[in-house]
């Protein structure tokens, strides 16, 4: 059962959300002191307390903490944060198995991070949920994966039968530090918030070697990637993936295919009367040139694509350097080529039409 929220915090957080929601270019400012205020802070940490979790680099639990006093760590961690002292601590990396195989990368922050963390989200979450789209459904207070999946079957049984399943690869690993801080900028003024956000992003990872010390990698060099585990990631993500999900609607693609968006995290679907092929290509160009460009690792795939691609499109094939490598020079030249050899493809998606409506007796041929 989670916590009930403070009063005197619940009516500031309606205050910021009014606020950003009648004012959608207001940039707010004073917040860094909200998050070490007193109830906020204690709030945050049985926040942190009800979730568990490993503990960090520092070995700390949450049982050291309560045999030495959970005040005296509290107005320690307050005290650091008002005087400018605060500092991120590595974040310890563990490798989790994946269900289909494989294993996923988590990064586990201490808990003074993590508490600390879940202080800031406190304060942010109002002001960016009132610019998220209402395709999005991830990591949103009142939002569930089970309302995602009744708006696909809605728009299923409404006749958007030709259907794109998109998973971002690596999403959280690729998301780039300046681009995101932009996006973060654009609501918030507060240098000394805007600080503590690009610290947790700098943060080094770091990993147990085999005669048991720590290799660190990362840290102020790392220029992409928030690590699955922190507490506030969810919350970035969520403002990155919203550039997709807004000009999605902006450029009309909604209007022009009868195409409906459902967002989760780093999936969606996109459920459309005609034009499949077409949304996917465009959705690519978007995510490969402009969201996340470059990325390092994964190959997109295209499955069923029924119309050819356009010219100006990049090709999906894997690098072969004797043949096709630009001759150009410089900064330009390797964007290029990072394009030509799909090594920006931290994207994959299919699309395929629906054999038949919910609710409906027959099938219908594709």
């Amino acid at each position: 059962m989670s916590l009930a929220t403070p009063l005197k915090l619940r009516r500031f957080q309606e205050a910021l959300y009014t606020k950003a929601k009648q004012e959608p270019a207001y940039r707010f400012y004073l917040l860094h002191d909200k998050v070490y205020r007193a109830d906020i802070l204690a709030h945050a940490y049985a926040l942190a307390k009800q979730n568990g979790g490993a503990p960090g680099v520092d070995g700390v639990t949450f049982e050291d903490i309560e045999a030495a006093g959970v005040g005296l760590w509290l107005a320690a961690v307050q005290e650091a944060l008002r005087t400018g002292t605060y500092r991120a601590q590595p974040v310890r990396r563990v490798l989790i198995p994946k269900p289909g195989g494989g294993e996923r990368p988590l990064g586990i922050p201490g808990i003074r991070d993590r508490v600390v963390q879940t202080a800031a989200v406190l304060i942010l979450q109002p002001i960016f949920e009132a610019d998220l789209e209402p395709t999005a459904y991830g990591y949103r207070p009142g939002r569930s994966a089970l309302e995602a999946v009744q708006e696909v079957h809605r728009a299923l049984c409404a006749g958007h039968t030709e259907v794109i399943e998109a998973d971002v690869s690596k999403y959280l690993d690729t998301v780039p530090h300046c681009d995101l801080m932009t996006s973060l900028a654009r609501r918030i003024s507060d240098r000394k918030m805007l600080r503590l956000l690009k610290m947790w992003l700098k943060a080094p990872v770091a990993e147990r070697t085999e005669s048991g010390g720590w290799r660190f990698s990362g840290g102020k060099r790392a220029v992409r990637g928030t690590p699955q585990g922190g507490v506030v990631s969810p919350l970035l993500a969520n403002v990155y993936m919203n550039r997709y999900l807004k000009v999605f609607r902006l450029r009309g693609l909604d209007r022009r295919y009868g195409a409906r968006l459902v967002n989760y995290a780093d999936d969606f679907v996109v459920l459309c009367r005609y034009g499949a092929a077409e949304v996917l290509a465009q959705s690519r160009r978007w995510f490969t040139q402009t969201l996340l460009p470059r990325s390092p690792r994964g190959r997109a795939r295209r499955a069923a694509a029924r119309a050819p691609p356009r010219p100006s499109a990049p090709t999906w094939s894997p690098c072969t350097p004797s043949r096709s490598r630009p001759k150009t020079s410089g900064k330009r030249a390797r964007s290029t080529w990072a394009i030509r050899c799909g090594a920006p493809s931290s994207w994959t998606g299919s699309w395929r039409r629906s054999a038949s409506r919910p609710g409906r007796s027959g099938s219908r041929s594709s």
